[in-house]
């Protein structure tokens, strides 16, 4: 039955009714692109320990491992279904009425955050549950109750192998202290507080519930049922409905000042469950309902714009104050419109959403919320926004935001002013339009203005993964100046070109880039090799550190789900050049290694090593950074390929100026370039 249900999962499209005219709507499979192989996967890493949390579909499971053991310290699966692993400890599983499940009640615009059993439930609820009379014992199967399944005496309801939905896209979210680069009134007590919190994976899946486990046991703290997802319940339990998503997304988190406050606030769309997203207040896990618990949920009925959300929306602070008066800051979640969204012409949009938005308050444009929308789409075509990257002014204060579309358009949001202007379009040698899936980087350059780093390429319908769509894919770092308004790139002519030649290992090629000199080039462009060949495309957001970025591809297979490749490709950000063995940036070096890999889930890094480096006689130094290379597993998968490749970043060290960026090295370098 597993096998059957699997292959129906895999065949299905996702892509809900798409009721109104407009462009043609994304297919998204209902499970993954292929259903062997890793699901999503998190690392954490702090100064007392160091694991890796895999999420998967087939069979459903939450693990905890080591970074050198295939075997699991806990599956959140198993403890659900009452069959924890022998390895001690491990917590009693919790019986289905203890489980603590919450939803919310949104009637009359108010957020009321209730215990998600039959006595709790207000009516309309109940009425949506209950067509069939058999509510009160669907709302005990949904916590986990299995006596009513198929098999048993009294069994009226799909049969399950785990009480844990599959978790087919949602990447687990790993939240532990406050972190330490939170700015503001009141912010270091907040940290101090909440240091010793529960250290918790939250991760969305297709039971309806975002669950919340503790990392050190996998014990469920809580789960909670968006409200927005109510309606659609019944059909979990229905042995003959088809299979369909709920809440396959991830999410994201950050702290939030709320009503005199400090919070911790997670935030998460829905996956291909319903348009919209989602708020709550995480400041304690382990007390979810003691504090402020659900902030609100934002739908299509509130602002028809907003599509299927599958990528992790950020919490940002703005400063809304006058110009050259106190600093007055207010915060919101920033998310993009998503997929299949139900703007008719075809066109995006960023969504500011205001985390103070009162419970009685209705959504209103302009007022708790703002939709900055892109235009000139072509409606005859499938479009998405991809999630956006931040850019912080020195208070911490979002200012910018830049995103990509699926028909290849680099947007640059003005958060202040709440605009967007096309900073670029990525299209190929042949003039055809590149899609940009994954949020790009935004790195300082030298004059003061942006970089932006991106791929191309996307992994969303089942067809990309087929032949004919194979196309040529690019690596892009696109120049912002620091004018304003900025001066578009017109075309790939004012990028420097790099070249990659090569099989299992590549050449990178090409001639430095002086951004200082006249009518200089705004950035780099590095094509594929062989794209239209083999379909290698990215496969995630590019990676920053030590003055490098990071991108990782896929090569699928020659048929759909057979064994894939990938490449990790590490490039100097300024210059788009690679680095030697020692880490130094050198014209010819060699990046992007083919590796066998079944896996359609992008690497992680973790860095193992480094190193500040002492000062030479002109006052100089260089410092060193070793990353390992982990790519997610499936079960019982040997671990030895996942931390076999590191990558040696070399970068000048020590402070040198007051205000340390995230690529001052890059600043330093390019200052002595031009020195020289």
């Amino acid at each position: 039955m597993r096998a059957a249900r699997a292959l129906r999962l895999l065949l299905l499209g996702a892509a809900a009714a798409f009721a109104q005219a407009g462009p043609p709507a994304l297919q998204v499979p209902y499970g993954q692109l292929c259903i062997d192989g890793p699901g999503p996967a998190a690392l954490w890493r702090d100064q007392d320990q160091a694991f890796v949390i895999q999420a998967s579909a087939n069979p459903a499971s939450v693990q905890r491992r080591a970074l050198d053991d295939s075997a699991a310290a806990w599956d959140a699966a198993a403890l659900l279904t009452g069959q924890p692993l022998a390895t001690p400890p491990v917590p009693p599983a919790l019986a289905p009425e203890a489980r603590k499940i919450y939803t919310a009640s949104l009637a009359r615009g108010s957020a009321t955050t209730l215990a998600f059993t039959w006595a709790a439930l207000p009516a309309p609820m109940r009425t949506l549950l209950n067509a069939d009379g058999q509510g009160e014992a669907r709302v005990a199967y949904l916590r986990g109750e299995r006596g009513r399944e198929l098999g048993q005496p009294d069994g009226i309801f799909r049969q399950r192998e785990s009480v844990l939905g599959d978790i087919v896209r949602s990447v687990p979210l790993i939240v532990g202290a406050p972190a330490p680069s939170g700015t503001g009134d009141g912010h270091a007590t907040f940290r101090e507080q909440a240091k010793a919190r529960t250290l918790a994976v939250y991760v969305g899946a297709n039971d309806g519930m975002l669950h919340a486990f503790a990392a050190s046991d996998g014990a469920e703290l809580f789960a909670y049922v968006p409200s927005a997802l109510v309606a659609a319940l019944a059909a979990l339990g229905d042995p003959d409905a088809p299979a369909r998503t709920y809440v396959d997304a991830s999410a994201g988190q950050g702290d939030a000042m709320l009503g005199g406050s400090w919070h911790t606030v997670l935030a998460s769309g829905m996956g291909m469950g319903a348009r919209g997203v989602f708020a709550l207040d995480i400041s304690n896990p382990a007390a979810f309902a003691q504090g402020m618990g659900a902030l609100w949920e934002f739908t299509d009925k509130d602002d028809p714009a907003i599509g299927y959300v599958h990528a992790p929306p950020q919490i940002a602070a703005l400063n809304i104050g006058a110009p050259g008066q106190d600093p007055v800051y207010r915060y919101f979640v920033v998310v993009s419109s998503g997929i299949n969204s139900g703007a008719v012409d075809g066109n995006g949009a960023l969504f500011l959403l205001a985390l103070d938005k009162q419970a009685s308050q209705p959504w209103r444009a302009g007022v708790n919320y703002y939709r900055i929308s892109t235009s000139g789409a072509n409606a005859a075509l499938p479009n998405a926004l991809s999630a956006p990257t931040l850019v912080s002014a020195a208070d911490g204060s979002a200012v910018l935001a830049y995103a990509g579309d699926l028909q290849g358009r680099l947007w640059r949001f003005d958060l202040g002013a709440k605009t967007a202007q096309r900073l670029f379009t990525a299209r190929d040698e042949a003039g055809r339009a590149q899609p940009i899936a994954y949020a790009p980087k935004a790195v300082f350059a030298p004059d003061g203005g942006y970089l932006v780093l991106f791929g191309t390429g996307k992994l969303i319908e089942q067809g990309d993964l087929l032949a004919p769509s194979f196309a040529p894919q690019s690596l892009y770092a696109v120049h912002d100046l620091k004018e304003e308004p900025t001066e578009a790139v017109r075309s790939r002519a004012q990028l420097a070109q790099r070249t990659l030649a090569g099989s299992d290992k590549l050449t990178v090629t090409g001639e430095r880039i002086d951004y200082f000199a006249p009518n200089a080039k705004r950035g780099w462009y590095a094509d594929f090799a062989n794209a239209s060949n083999d379909g290698e495309r990215v496969a995630a957001s590019p990676s920053v550190t030590g003055g490098s970025v990071i991108f990782d591809t896929l090569v699928p297979g020659a048929a759909p789900c057979t064994a894939a490749a990938s490449r990790l490709y590490v490039l100097d950000a300024l210059s788009g050049l690679a680095l030697d063995a020692n880490g130094a940036v050198q014209p010819d070096a060699v990046t992007g290694e083919r590796t066998a890999s079944a896996a359609l889930q992008p690497a992680l890094l973790i860095e193992i090593s480094a190193s500040a480096g002492v000062r030479d006689a002109t006052g100089a130094a260089r410092a060193s950074r070793t990353l390992a290379v982990i790519r997610p597993r499936a079960a019982g998968e040997a671990p030895a390929a996942n931390t076999a490749t590191t990558i040696t970043l070399s970068f000048p060290a020590r402070r040198m100026g007051w205000r340390e960026v995230a690529n001052w090295q890059e600043l330093h370098e390019a200052a002595n370039k031009k020195s020289n």
